[in-house]
Order: structure tokens, then sequence, then C-alpha cells
């Protein structure tokens, strides 16, 4: 740096700035490119190593601070009495003697409603129970059927007029384990070691934004023991898909061929791999915050039969319905006196404390509320997040278990998709796996792998296949599986406990090529077929709306500029089109009305200046269109939807 240095003392103001701008394009350009460093590196897969740290990212780039719910303490808490196996309520009325005095011969008196799934609707994902009141005294104890209650405590004055003093929502999980399957458990675990898997997941975090987000976080996960898949590469757009196809092994287009998601029922006939924990004689659990937007609820009816043991939503949906809800990074924040995020991992924590040595155990904590919706919402979870990962620790979830902490995809929409790395940000999302000690001692091969495939090729499939592979830790190769247990839309993906091949290309992982990010590219925007291309998608934009009914609720499309044009470079060993003239194309375009930006990966020929055909539905869609697409309720249209009745005219254009 000193040379920079020494010339801007010598140069009038205007050659600095030049100078300023033209070395910081240089960083850049080698920063997004990794400066030659690869993710994965082979003849048919080079995956860059992208720098978090570029000027574009950074230069509006700010950490966020983690705001407070309430800043009042709870009136009525509880507590699991090891000794019965059964939790207590307290009720804290000292707190209240504030309130109490200013009214006199006032007294507290606090009540609960238990909330329960209402099994009889049609879609319980989409409703509750909520049962008559009842008065709780201190020290009291709760009924073991009793898995969530919204508690109500009053201010009640000599004429018995009362003043609601606070509401609060408590969820429970209680031992419900029969003593002969815990003792069998105990005396198992002795001489087997049945490791227990806790997945940990934050919606829309790529392995690139973690590190830029949440440095205490990462410096965690850098700890032994932990193992860093940096080829992990999405399966498809949003979470669903990537979800399904990790917890499911299915795809969302394959997942057509047996039911309509849309419909109750569907989800329940998929091969969940929370089935086959349970039939393995695992206690399950699973949470996710934000009700409206969970992945398995959004546009659809959710699960008819409780999926899990142990399952937040009933308590969520309730109090949404009923607190106040606070937003903040676009998603409910604080949700009556707690946020969102905290209902779901302290009942990660309760799961623990309760089933920890007692029984092996299979959970899933998901949270989207700081990190759905702006990639800097995760600055201010950094520390929140650092805490609840301690707490388990010393809980020794880590001595026992295979802990996982993992996303769905990167940040999809506006500042960060739009920097120079933002096609790898979407693509790269972060995947962390936790081997305990004892694991790594009784299966170093495994380990060992897990190791060498840090650097190779991964996908959601894979991680199907490596939780399968957890419950049948002799087989020595993907050979010992049989078809029912393999991932139903990559046949050719097995676990990561397996050496993963090292000439692996997107096909052979289950990974579309607009979604791979294996081939490097070479720009061409300035290049006269770049507005070619984009003119010839944005038609095929239009004939999609035409054909799907949707002509006369959204805006035809005009193109308007090419923001940036890609091509990708065909490597040694990689697929090649048949007419040497076929090129695949990056092409990122913006149309009117309203200024949506897209990004479209297609074929294109140059010598017959022929488009091949693309499917509108795997568009990206790199703005956010939250308030474009309220008039249509399929999921996947929304993207490519600019409602009529949303547009404002003239200033539209």
């Amino acid at each position: 740096m000193l040379l920079p240095e020494v010339i801007m003392t010598q140069t009038p103001k205007e050659f600095q700035a030049l100078f300023i701008l033209a070395f910081l394009g240089f960083w850049n350009k080698n920063s997004v490119h990794g400066a030659n460093k690869y993710y994965v590196y082979s003849p048919v897969c080079k995956m860059p190593s992208v720098n978090p740290f570029t000027w574009d990212t950074m230069n509006n780039f700010h950490r966020k601070k983690l705001r407070q719910c309430n800043n009042d303490s709870d009136l009525v808490t509880s507590e699991f009495d090891f000794e019965t196996h059964h939790y207590r309520l307290h009720v804290h009325e000292h707190l209240a003697k504030p309130f109490l005095n200013r009214k006199g011969n006032a007294t507290l008196e606090c009540e609960y409603r238990q909330i329960s799934r209402d099994n009889s609707s049609m879609k319980p994902d989409n409703t509750y129970n909520q049962l008559r009141r009842c008065p709780i005294k201190h020290h009291q104890f709760v009924p073991n059927h009793t898995d969530y209650m919204i508690t109500s405590c009053y201010v009640k004055d000599v004429s018995r007029h009362q003043e609601l003093l606070q509401r609060d929502a408590i969820s429970f999980i209680e031992d419900r384990l029969p003593k002969e399957k815990v003792r069998d458990f105990v005396k198992e675990e002795s001489e087997v070691h049945k490791p227990s898997v806790l997945i940990m997941g934050l919606d829309s975090t790529s392995r690139i934004n973690l590190r830029r987000a949440m440095p205490t976080v990462y410096k965690f996960v850098k700890q032994p023991g932990w193992f860093e898949m940096q080829g992990y590469n999405k399966v498809g757009d949003n979470t669903f898909p990537n979800l399904l196809a990790a917890l499911t092994g299915d795809s969302e287009k394959g997942v057509r061929d047996y039911c309509d998601v849309r419909k109750p029922g569907c989800l329940d006939s998929l091969n969940f791999i929370w089935k086959r924990f349970k039939k393995a004689n695992y206690t399950t659990a699973f949470a996710e915050d934000c009700s409206s937007i969970s992945t398995f609820n959004y546009l659809k009816p959710g699960f008819v039969k409780q999926p899990t043991d142990y399952y937040l939503r009933p308590l969520l949906y309730a109090i949404e319905e009923q607190f106040k809800v606070t937003k903040d990074f676009g998603s409910a924040y604080c949700v009556g006196r707690h946020l969102s995020f905290s209902y779901v991992w302290d009942f990660g924590q309760q799961f623990i404390d309760r089933f920890l040595g007692r029984s092996p155990m299979f959970g899933i904590l998901w949270s989207n509320s700081f990190t759905h919706d702006y990639f800097e919402g995760a600055t201010a979870l950094d520390n929140l997040f650092w805490k609840y990962l301690k707490s388990f620790e010393e809980s020794g979830l880590f001595r026992k278990s295979i802990v996982i902490l993992m996303s769905d995809h990167g940040h999809r929409y506006n500042t960060l998709r739009q920097a120079a790395t933002g096609y790898f940000e979407e693509r790269m999302p972060m995947m962390f796996i936790y081997l305990p000690s004892w694991f790594r001692r009784k299966y170093p091969h495994l380990a060992s792998n897990l190791g060498r495939n840090q650097n190779r090729l991964s996908s959601n499939y894979d991680f199907y296949m490596t939780l399968q592979h957890l419950l049948h830790l002799d087989s020595t190769s993907v050979d010992d599986f049989p078809d029912s247990l393999k991932a139903r839309q990559c046949k050719s993906c097995h676990s990561l406990f397996f050496e993963l091949p090292f000439n692996r290309t997107c096909q052979m992982a289950g990974i579309d090529e607009k979604w791979c990010c294996c081939q490097p590219t070479e720009t061409i925007t300035n290049s006269p077929y770049a507005r070619i291309i984009a003119e010839a998608i944005v038609q095929q934009m239009n004939e999609h709306l035409v054909s799907q009914n949707l002509a006369h609720l959204c805006h035809n499309f005009t193109f308007k500029n090419v923001e940036k044009a890609d091509r990708k470079t065909i490597l040694s060993n990689g697929l090649r089109p048949v007419d040497r003239n076929e090129h695949v194309y990056i092409i990122m375009f913006k149309t009117v009305p309203k200024n949506p930006i897209f990004e479209a990966t297609v074929h294109w020929n140059n010598r017959t200046q022929r488009l091949r055909h693309i499917d509108v539905e795997d568009l990206s869609r790199l703005t956010s269109y939250k308030n474009d697409a309220n008039c249509i309720r399929r999921k996947n249209a929304k993207k490519y939807c600019i409602c009529k009745d949303s547009l404002s005219w003239p200033s539209t254009y």
C-alpha cells in the first residue's frame, strides 16, 4: 500500500479520485473471482472462493443493533422439576408490587389458557384450540398433557375492577417417555453410541454473508470438529424446493408426479426424514418462526398430521394472532414481549434439556425473522445466536450430537444480490457439520471422507442421504442403501460420509444448470446480441402470462435495458451443446412497469439467432415482489407478475 500513498501525495485531487476508483475496481475484480482461489477446483467444476468484503458489498453495509422487545420482567415463569418430571409455574408477585401499591389494596391474579393443535380441522396448521381460563397458583404443577399456554396477569382493586398487567406465552416439552424406553436407551448408550441430530437453520444466509455479518458465530463454527461444506450448491430458487430436497430427497417438480402440495395431505405423504428417525425410536421436534411465511405453510396447507413429536407451530400461530406483532428486517420481529426468534430457540433449549441422555433426538430449528428479507439483519443476530450456541454447548449438546448449521440459499433480492458477487451469494448457502469427538474416534473413515468432501461439489440431495446414513452407520458404500432410501430425484447422489467423485458435475449432484456455480463466466454486457437475447426472453415471459391465463391480472412486460450479461465457459469434460454455436448465457435485465430486475440462464444460438425455449417459472427476480403480486396466490407466479391493480399511473414508467 506504500506506492499508492506516495503517488497520491504528488497528484491533483482529480487524479487522486480517478486513481482510487481504478484501484478499487482492480481490487474488486480480483475479490469477486477470489484472486484465483476456489471452493471447488476440478476439470469439470471451478467454483470460485468469494471475498465477502468487496467494496460494492461493504460500501453501504451497516451493522444493526439488537432491539429488545420489553424492559420488564416475567411475572409468570415455568421450571421443569427433574424429580417429578413435571413443569411448575411460578408467579413472581413481588415484581408487581409497584403497580399494586399505586392501586391501594389491589391484588395480582394470574390465569392461563391452554393452546393445543386442532386436529379436527381440515388444515390443523392454520388454526388452534384455546381452552377455558384456569387460575394460576404459585408453584402449581402443569398438567402433563399441556404443550403450550397463554398467561395473563391482572391487577384487581377492591371493587374487583381488573387491569391487564402482562400477557405471555409459554411452551412445554413434557417428558412423556416410558421409563422402560429411557432405561433401554441408557443401557444401549454405554455400549453403542446413537448420535442425536440437531439441524439449526437461518434462512437466506450464504456462507459468504455469514463471514461478513456474523463473525462471532463464524468463529464458533471454525472450532475443531466442525466441517464447512464449501462446495455446497443449492438446487432450487427459494426455501421450499431446497428444504424439500434436503429433508425428503424430492424436487418441487418431482413431487407433482405424486400429489399437489397445495392440497391437504400431500406433504404428509412425502418421505420426510424425521419419519425414519421416529421409526428408529428417536424423539423428534420441529420449530420455525414467522408462521405466515414458514416453509411448509406459505401458500400451502401445511401438515394434516402433526409431523414431529414436538411441534411449535400451534403456539406461534396463536400468539401472532393474539399478541401485538412488531416488524423489523421485513418480518415478525417482536411477538408480544419476546423476539419471534427466541420462541424457537428457547424451545430448542427445552428439547435438549429434556431428552439429551434420555433418548436419541432429531430436531430442526429454523428461523426466518432476522435474515429472510435483509442480509444486514444477521448482524443484529450475531451475539444473540452465539449465546444460544454457547448455552447448547453448556447443556452437553456437542458432546453427544451431530449438529448442522445450514441455510436454504443466500440472499435473493436487491443490494447484495445485485452486487458483483451476488450470483454466488444466492447459490452458495452455508453448511457446517459438527461431529463430536467420540464419533470421530469411532468412525475415523467417515470423518476423513467428510473432510475431503468439504471442497467437492455437493447438494441438498447429498445432505438428505447423509441423514439417511446416520441411521445406517455400518454401511460401507452407497450400494448398501436400497432404492427406497435414496433421494428420489437424484439416484446418483450419496452421503457426505462417502467420498464424493473428484470430477463431479452439477448434473451428477442433481443441480440444474441455472443454479450451477461450477462454470467460469465471461462478461459480454456490451455485446450487441445481449439485448437481442433479453428481448427474446421478455417475449417468452409475455407469452407465458397468456398461456397461464394471467394476462388479465398481470401487466405485460416491456424490455428496458440489460444490466449485465455473462457467457458460461464450457469446461474440458463438461457437457457440450450439439451445436458449437450454442452457448449458455446469464442475462440480468430490467423491464417496465415498476422496473423489476430479472435474471435468466438461457441457451442462445449465435448462428441461428434463436433462443431455446425457457421455463419462465425458473426465472430469478432480483428485486422484491412483495408489493407487486398480491392479486394472485400462485407462489411461483408471483415473481413474474406485476399486478395491474398495483400500478400507479403514469409514474410507473
